[in-house]
């Protein structure tokens, strides 16, 4: 949870330089948000996947322990995004709306 904690926050160099102690409550509680949010939409798609699996067959449930759903390296934290040119559209295609 520390290494997500870091990774989220990297702004300002990890530390907190609000000047009042609710200010620095009120960053602590967001990125606490964040986090919660990231660990409970990894633990949704992790458990299709792994009912997934289990539907294929030879699925080991002792693996399962070594799972967490802290993991990181699924979420663009950076906001990177790669587009395909091939499913790119094209602005001739677009039809405008008529509005009545």
């Amino acid at each position: 949870m520390n290494g997500l904690a870091r990774v989220i926050f990297f702004g300002k160099q990890g530390e907190l330089r609000e000047r009042t102690i609710q200010h620095q409550l009120q960053r602590a509680s967001a990125l606490n948000i964040i986090i919660n949010a990231i660990s409970v939409w990894t633990t949704l798609h992790l458990s299709k996947a792994v009912e997934y699996q289990k539907g294929l067959g030879g699925f080991k449930e002792d693996l399962l322990h070594h799972m967490s759903p802290l993991g990181w390296e699924h979420i663009n934290l950076l906001g990177e995004y790669h587009f395909s040119h091939e499913k790119m559209v094209s602005l001739d295609s677009l039809r405008p709306l008529k509005l009545s």
